[in-house]
């Protein structure tokens, strides 16, 4: 090797390297939007009623479901530094659309942006990390690291929502305006990214995407206990999702302020970053599939004391197995699947997801207006119990 190649080399690992140091920067600034907490009000504030707005998450994770895969081959194809930054340019189209919202078309529009923002980084992101250690024969750090994003994004989550709530109090479109800014800033962040080589097909655009799209489905039938553990995960943490959201609206019936509604969130939060600070090290001290046997029942449990008087446990709980189940699962995907459909796999795990919080989040609604939160709180706990206990049947029988 000559001495310019091994220089070429060593300039690539190092900006490979520093690609996870972009990546926490990157994401504390993507996750700290102001929005987050006040996209409900605001549509509500511009005309929409509850039912519309129900309608626009339904159209979030319906455009989610049907754009996961075609993303994730995006970044497959074309490269995870160009999705992620595609993933910033659809958020700030959709904050500049929800300015002007007026009906709930407009909404709608919206949200199918702010959908495809999210289906470009998801995959993505973790891909470009894992294979910028590959190259650098560093994956044995990887949960690690999976860890401090998950730290880094509930930290950033905390401060979007407690600013949002400060500038919206102001102006609603004082909050967006700030949003937009830091979303450009974040830009400006990504293009610092470094591509880490990997295969690619070279074919014509309509043959890669035909190959890319087969990749997945090969991969369901080449490995189904992988595929397993991605649907029970996607269940649960739908599970986690939809008990957030329905949860501030049962306090809100039980009398407490909107103030301390933030501060009981604030707990879960709390506990996605211990989640996030503690999955690395339980990985090494148990195994996936004692993790992915024990949490489930964590959640089930958790779901089950939202609506008593230990709801503040319940939610410390919730956050906490959300991030360790997402680090763990993340982890053994990165391990098991190729560098050349990584994404795209990534972005099927995604999917699931989409596709159980589509039947999930409106038929907990339903039941809800019908019999009351509470019960659905019991049910669902009830459900994700069958489906953990399932999973540890199945366990104990591979034994």
């Amino acid at each position: 090797m000559s001495g310019r190649t091994a220089m070429r080399e060593r300039s690539m690992r190092n900006a490979l390297h520093r690609n996870i140091d972009v990546t926490y920067l990157f994401e504390f600034g993507k996750n700290m939007g102001f929005t987050q907490a006040i996209w409900v009000t605001y549509l509500a504030y511009k005309g929409l009623t509850l039912v519309e707005i129900g309608l626009c998450e339904s159209v979030f994770h319906l455009t989610s479901m049907v754009m996961e895969l075609p993303t994730g081959m995006i970044a497959d194809l074309y490269g995870r530094k160009i999705s992620r930054l595609l993933g910033i340019v659809s958020n700030l189209i959709y904050l500049f659309l929800l300015i002007f919202v007026d009906n709930v078309a407009m909404a709608f529009v919206a949200f199918v942006f702010a959908a495809l923002s999210y289906n470009l980084e998801s995959g993505a992101d973790t891909a470009l990390i894992y294979d910028s250690l590959l190259v650098n024969n560093a994956t044995e750090s990887f949960t690690k690291i999976q860890g401090r994003r998950e730290v880094i994004l509930q930290s950033a989550s905390l401060i979007g929502v407690v600013v949002g709530g400060v500038l919206a109090d102001i102006d609603y479109n004082l909050a967006i305006f700030a949003s937009i800014g830091l979303a450009v800033v974040v830009f400006g962040i990504g293009t610092r990214f470094t591509e880490a080589p990997y295969p690619k097909d070279q074919s014509k655009f309509t043959k890669a995407f035909a190959n890319q799209f087969m990749k997945p489905w090969k991969m369901v039938k080449e490995q189904p206990e992988l595929v397993f553990h991605m649907v029970l995960v996607a269940v649960v943490l739908s599970a986690v999702t939809t008990t957030h959201y329905y949860a501030t609206a049962y306090f809100k019936s039980q009398g407490f302020s909107l103030t301390l509604i933030s501060i009981f969130l604030v707990l879960q939060a709390v506990g996605a970053i211990t989640g996030g600070l503690v999955a690395d090290r339980l990985k090494v001290r148990f195994n996936e599939e004692f993790l992915f046997g024990v949490f489930p029942f964590l959640i089930a449990m958790a779901v089950a004391m939202i609506p008593t008087p230990l709801f503040v446990v319940s939610l410390f709980l919730m956050g906490l197995a959300d991030s360790v189940l997402y680090v763990v699962l993340t982890n053994l995907i990165n391990h098991r699947i190729s560098s050349d459909q990584r994404a795209t796999i990534l972005s099927l795990n995604s999917m699931f997801f989409s596709i159980i919080m589509i039947v999930l989040f409106p038929v907990f609604g339903m039941f809800g207006d019908r019999f009351g939160l509470d019960r659905s709180f019991y049910v669902l706990a009830i459900l994700i119990g069958i489906v953990a206990l399932l999973n540890r049947m199945k366990i104990r029988a591979k034994r």
